[in-house]
C-alpha cells in the first residue's frame, strides 16, 4: 500500500511592528509643555521654561507629521499656554515693581472735605479745599491761601507778595504720627519756579509748623507762608509723610 505524505504549508512571516514616526518628539513636546505651564508663574525660572516651551512647540509641530498626532497636539497646546502665561506673569511682575519703585505722586485718594465721595488723585491733582488720603489712612487738607503782611525782619527780603496756607493733618491710622517725618514746605512752586517759605517771627506771615505727635483719630493744624510774585499764578505744594511714601501734590491759584 502506498502512503502519500500530506503537503507541508509554510507559516507566513509576520512583519515586524512599524516604529512610531516622530513619537519621541511628540512626547518631548508634551513634557516640555507641562513643565512650562507649571513653572510659568515662577519669576526668573520661567525665562528658562519659556525657552523650553518654545523648543517643545517646534518639536510638536514636527511631530504632527508622525504617528503620535494626538500627543503632539496636546504638547503644542501646552507649550503655547506656557509661553502665554509666562508673558502675563512677567508683565504683572514688572507692573508691580514699577508701582513699588515709583515715588508715585498722588497715588492715594482725594475727596472734598466733609464728603465721602473720593476720586483717584492720579487722574486729578487735589486743590485747595480738598483732602488727600494716603493708603494707611493719614490725610492732609489744604485751605485756600490767604494774603498776609510780612514784618520788617521777615526773610527772604524784598517780598513782592505773601500768601499763607492753613494745613490740617488728620491721623486716620491706628498709630501715633510724628509730624517731623513729613516733608512740608520745602517742595513748593509758583508758576513753575521754587517758592520760598517765609520766616517771619514778628509779622503776620510766620509759619507755625513744628514737630508734634498726632494721636490716632486726632488732627494737627498749622500755617505755612510763601513769597510769590505780585501777580496771581499757579501754586503747587507737595507733601510726603515719609521718604518712601507717595507724594500728594496740591495745585491751585494763589
Amino acid at each position: 500500500m502506498t502512503y502519500t505524505t500530506p503537503p507541508v504549508h509554510a507559516q507566513p512571516q509576520l512583519a515586524p511592528p512599524k516604529p512610531a514616526k516622530f513619537g519621541a518628539l511628540a512626547w518631548t513636546a508634551l513634557i516640555l509643555g507641562i513643565v512650562g505651564v507649571v513653572c510659568s508663574w515662577v519669576i526668573l525660572l520661567n525665562n528658562l521654561t519659556a525657552i523650553a516651551a518654545f523648543i517643545g512647540l517646534v518639536l510638536g509641530v514636527i511631530a504632527l507629521f508622525g504617528t503620535r498626532k494626538v500627543v503632539a497636539i496636546i504638547g503644542i497646546v501646552l507649550c503655547v499656554a506656557a509661553i502665554g502665561l509666562t508673558v502675563a506673569a512677567q508683565q504683572a511682575a514688572v507692573a508691580e515693581l514699577d508701582k513699588i519703585l515709583d515715588g508715585g505722586t498722588n497715588q492715594g485718594q482725594t475727596d472734598v472735605t466733609g464728603e465721602t465721595a473720593k476720586q483717584d488723585a492720579a487722574v486729578e491733582n487735589p486743590t485747595w479745599g480738598k483732602r488727600y488720603t494716603w493708603e494707611n489712612g493719614l490725610s492732609v487738607d489744604v485751605a485756600a491761601p490767604a494774603a498776609c503782611t510780612p514784618g520788617e525782619y521777615a526773610a527772604p527780603a524784598n517780598i513782592a507778595r505773601a500768601v499763607r496756607f492753613e494745613i490740617t493733618i488728620t491721623n486716620g491710622t491706628s498709630a501715633a504720627f510724628e509730624t517731623a517725618l513729613m516733608s512740608v514746605g520745602t517742595d513748593a512752586q509758583f508758576n513753575g519756579q521754587k517758592a520760598n517759605m517765609i520766616f517771619d517771627a514778628s509779622g503776620g506771615c510766620d509759619s507755625t509748623f513744628d514737630s508734634a505727635t498726632v494721636l490716632s483719630g486726632k488732627t494737627y493744624t498749622f500755617h505755612v507762608a510763601y513769597a510769590v510774585s505780585a501777580q496771581p499764578g499757579e501754586m503747587q505744594l507737595v507733601f510726603e509723610p515719609t521718604f518712601d511714601s507717595a507724594k500728594a501734590a496740591f495745585v491751585g491759584q494763589a
